[in-house]
């Protein structure tokens, strides 16, 4: 797993991102590069995973962010944008998602602060093919044995690998998974323990959309050991149906 901030840091890191470190062999991202970028944490301001701000006031994550540290729902906050930390209403696993092998590593937030103003990321409808590069964001440690993240937004630029590639990295987390996974690395660079849930993004013809979710590794930056995550394409139309109830919901209240 790839899931560790202050708020007060990390608000100062969301509206202007500064020259600190980030991801391994990350750079700072340019100030409202990244404005879906969310980050997780619980009512004591400990920050430890990502998201994406896929609709106004839903977060996209992945699932084990919200299994393995099992923060009540009422004590979750997440942070997008510059504003103040919302609360969470309902969470909602992928129902494929399994906790050992991190197969369908997804789930939702659903904020009760509706998040106006703020840029969503649309998800991808197509899945980036082996050589694509991509970038990957978050605010996670700069190496393995770092002991600490500096909580600054930073991003790492990757390129996909083939499913020969991803399946010969030699997961601890058992078989890599091709349906609902893909990998993706650069040497020296790769995400890392508190980067979990956070976006890993494509741009073609000017247009950038969401391709996974940081969803696990072995070690940080490993030679012959891409980092994995939830391929968005496997779990796309879960998520529409789910914004169509969040949709039915708000419309009925």
């Amino acid at each position: 797993m790839r899931s560790i901030l202050t708020l007060a840091g990390l608000i100062v890191a969301l509206a202007c991102p500064a020259a600190a470190s980030a991801v391994v062999g990350g750079n700072a991202v340019k100030p409202g590069a990244y404005p879906f970028a969310a980050a997780i944490g619980d009512a004591k301001a400990s920050y430890y995973c990502g998201g994406t701000l896929i609709a106004p006031g839903v977060i996209l994550t992945a699932a084990h962010c919200l299994t393995e540290r099992r923060v009540a729902l009422s004590d979750l906050r997440v942070l997008v944008g510059s504003g103040n930390a919302s609360g969470v209403s309902a969470v909602v696993l992928h129902p494929k998602f399994d906790e050992q092998s991190l197969r369908y590593d997804a789930a939702l937030l659903i904020l009760y602060s509706a998040t106006t103003g703020v840029r969503t990321l649309p998800m991808a409808s197509s899945s980036p093919l082996a050589g694509t590069i991509v970038s990957a964001a978050g605010w996670g440690k700069t190496a393995e044995h770092a002991k600490t993240t500096p909580g600054q937004l930073r991003s790492v630029v990757l390129k996909v690998g083939t499913t020969t590639t991803c399946s010969q990295g030699n997961m601890s987390r058992g078989t890599y998974f091709a349906p609902s996974m893909l990998c993706a690395s650069n040497p020296g660079r790769d995400t890392c323990a508190g980067d979990s849930g956070g976006p890993l993004v494509a741009t073609s013809h000017g247009h950038t959309a969401l391709v996974g979710i940081t969803s696990f590794g072995e070690g940080c930056a490993r030679p012959g050991h891409p980092g994995v995550y939830t391929r968005v394409t496997a779990i796309r139309g879960w998520v529409l149906a789910q914004l169509k109830l969040v949709e039915a919901a708000h419309l009925g209240a």
